[in-house]
């Protein structure tokens, strides 16, 4: 299978060719892991799968095919030995998913109930919609700035300054108040 292109398109960087090929694998020794992805190859639980075909399914798939066209490798501990934190590295994929390919479902939405809770890096959905609100909010190629820094080495703290002015737990604040201020509305 060729890695779809329009993912490919929202994640370009100079210089960059994404793979040609990946493959898909249906495993049924992936315990409680629905997917996975590594290198050229993307993982998936067949048992999960099954039971997910009307739901999650397709979903985790965009989710899993992003994280091959990433390609943090050189990335993952940068040349200022920063490390991609985790929470990037699944809230861009899940940014992906739950608001450019199925927003519809509003699978990574903050609700009164989950807003109390709710960090900036706490991972796969709660991150997607902080990134999503800073795309809104600051700049609309926020991701793809995000990710080409990370895929090259240069992700730091200091990059969330260079992007918008202020530090992520800045960020951070900001966005969990906006919610806050939203769901305080009648």
């Amino acid at each position: 299978m060729i890695p779809n292109p329009k993912i490919v398109d929202m994640l370009p960087s100079e210089g960059f060719e994404a793979r040609q090929e990946v493959r898909l694998l249906f495993r049924d020794d992936m315990g409680g892991v629905p997917a996975s992805a590594g290198g050229g190859t993307v993982n998936m639980n067949a048992d999960w799968f099954r039971r997910e075909l009307q739901r999650e399914a397709r979903g985790a798939v965009v989710h899993e095919l992003v994280h091959v066209v990433q390609e943090y490798g050189r990335g993952l501990r940068g040349r200022r030995g920063t490390r991609v934190p985790g929470w990037i590295t699944e809230g861009i994929p899940d940014y992906i998913r739950w608001f450019l390919y199925e927003p519809q479902t509003r699978g990574a939405e903050i609700t009164r109930r989950n807003l109390d809770g709710a960090r900036h890096d706490a991972s796969y959905r709660v991150s997607a919609n902080f990134l999503d609100w800073l795309v809104r909010e600051h700049d609309k190629d926020f991701v793809r700035k995000l990710n080409t820094a990370a895929r090259e080495g240069r992700y730091s703290e200091d990059l969330w300054k260079e992007l918008t002015g202020k530090s992520v737990e800045e960020l951070g604040e900001a966005w969990k108040s906006a919610h806050a201020e939203r769901l305080a509305s009648p």
